[in-house]
């Protein structure tokens, strides 16, 4: 199948002007219908106008203009499975896989203004942060389908005003599961219908008796960036419900004003009740996940500017954050319920070589995430996999671009360092080029130690061999689809 019109060949296309291009999506015997077709571009809160946008027809065709600058397409339909296709596959049919895990998951939102303080953001600002399913827009609702690979859709499940007088100014942060607590009682005896469609532990599709997600909004700016005591932090809660204390129930506490990154960081911990721990140690240490997941600085990943005393923050912070690595999406994340969006091999001998595929794509014939056993402790375990700047995963901290933000991410893993609330850095990232300089302003919060240059790649400038402990690894070549062609070996003890 020949996608550009008028037989204009693929690299005018996707270089050196913009142009239409024409394709097809199949399930691998006919073409899909219905399936939207459009460029995979840097997600923004308010993003400026729509992006070019096709649904495919009967026949699974579909017509696109592209800047010069698109090299990606995001591909997706509800119930299949969501790609990210580069262009060196856009001259054949592209194929969809059934996403049997497709479901919804409805949010509880509860708006809770105070008599001396009431919200600033509009609803509608609020509900297209939380809600927008707009291609191009940095919202939860997208963020979660992109990482799920198009398992998951995020949809508004009820939307609740509430104020209070009982919690006057200054609201501390100790404040905040008394809060939670009021909230809470005023919720007794409601009606959940379509916001209970699946167990808060596991993600598996049956009712439970709490509402799939409760998030609760007030007014005010994020401690998570301001570091002022004065206004409330971000969190995730496991509560007892006031009628009923051997019961909890997950929830999120959040201000108007909080970053997407840290709203869906938070998010991760409630779903699952708190299976998903916190990569990072403390504000110093070097050697967590730092950019390269959701659960460590990565949450912040997207900030255009550095100014922690004062707002609008949403903009221009955290609204692009990372994707989680391999094993916190594929095994921890809701119990391993999304085990299957990622493609994992798990080597048994001591030597392997081969091809290893961007995690971010939907999983095909090769591998994603490569692990091997760490000899030296039982059940700790090296990590392989290679992360590429495309969806979410094109924010940059501050713009900057260099050796290492892409590639071959390797790290060790040990799932005894999970302990929720007490974080002992269960993921520590292999930096690519030791010794490297951080990074001047602007930085992440609490000067988080960002890691940005910790992939192996060819090239000048960068480093395609690397050692820890018994594990060695090199990489031995790249291809037009983001692959890494890497060859791993760990020694005998």
């Amino acid at each position: 199948m020949v996608l550009c019109v008028l037989c204009v060949p693929l690299f005018l296309a996707i270089g050196l002007f913009a142009a239409p291009i024409q394709g097809r999506v199949t399930d691998g015997r006919s073409g899909l219908a219905g399936v939207r077709v459009y460029p995979d571009r840097q997600p923004r809160v308010s993003q400026a106008g729509d992006l070019p946008l096709a649904i495919t027809d009967a026949e699974g065709r579909f017509q696109l203009d592209l800047d010069a600058t698109d090299t990606v397409l995001a591909v997706e339909k509800d119930g299949w499975r969501r790609d990210l296709v580069p262009a060196a596959e856009w001259t054949g049919d592209i194929r969809l896989h059934l996403e049997p895990g497709f479901r919804e998951e409805a949010v509880f939102l509860v708006r809770l203004d105070f008599t001396d303080e009431p919200s600033k953001l509009p609803d509608g600002a609020l509900r297209e942060l939380l809600f927008s399913r707009r291609p191009g827009v940095a919202s939860a609702a997208n963020y979660l389908y992109e990482v799920s690979k198009g398992a998951l859709s995020l949809v508004e499940g009820r939307f609740l005003k509430l104020r209070s007088a009982e919690h006057p100014a200054p609201r501390h942060d100790d404040r905040k599961e008394a809060m939670a607590a009021w909230v809470l009682e005023r919720l007794r005896g409601e009606a959940w219908a379509g916001c209970d469609r699946l167990d808060n532990r596991t993600g598996a599709p049956k009712p439970d008796g709490k509402p799939d997600h409760l998030w609760i909004i007030t007014p005010g700016a994020p401690q998570s960036l301001t570091a002022d005591e004065a206004h409330l932090k971000a969190v995730s809660l496991l509560m007892p419900l006031p009628w009923d204390r051997n019961r909890r129930w997950p929830l999120l506490f959040l201000t108007e004003e909080v970053p997407l990154g840290n709203i869906v960081h938070e998010a991760f911990h409630a779903m699952g009740e708190h299976r998903v721990d916190d990569l990072y140690v403390d504000c110093r240490d070097p050697y967590t996940a730092g950019i390269w997941d959701l659960m460590d600085a990565g949450q912040y990943r997207g900030w255009d500017r550095s100014h922690p005393e004062e707002g609008p923050w949403v903009e221009d912070t955290g609204y692009s954050p990372s994707h989680p690595t391999a094993w916190v999406r594929s095994e921890l994340w809701y119990r391993g319920h999304f085990r299957n969006t990622i493609a994992r091999l798990a080597v048994k001998g001591r030597a392997w070589e081969g091809w290893i595929a961007p995690a971010s794509r939907a999983p095909g014939a090769d591998p994603q995430w490569i692990t091997l056993p760490d000899p030296r402790k039982q059940g700790r375990f090296f990590s392989l996999e290679v992360r590429r700047p495309w969806g979410f995963e094109r924010g940059r901290i501050g713009g900057r671009f260099g050796p290492g933000h892409e590639g071959l991410v390797v790290a060790r893993m040990d799932p005894s360092l999970l302990s929720y609330g007490d974080p002992r850095g269960p993921v520590r990232v292999v930096d690519a080029h030791p010794g490297s300089p951080e990074p001047p302003k602007p930085r992440f919060p609490c000067r988080m130690w960002e890691l940005d240059d910790a992939a192996f790649n060819l090239g000048p400038g960068e480093n395609p061999k690397g050692r820890s402990g018994p594990l060695s690894w090199e990489v031995l070549d790249t291809d037009a689809s983001g692959r890494m062609r890497v060859r791993v070996s760990l020694a005998s003890r």
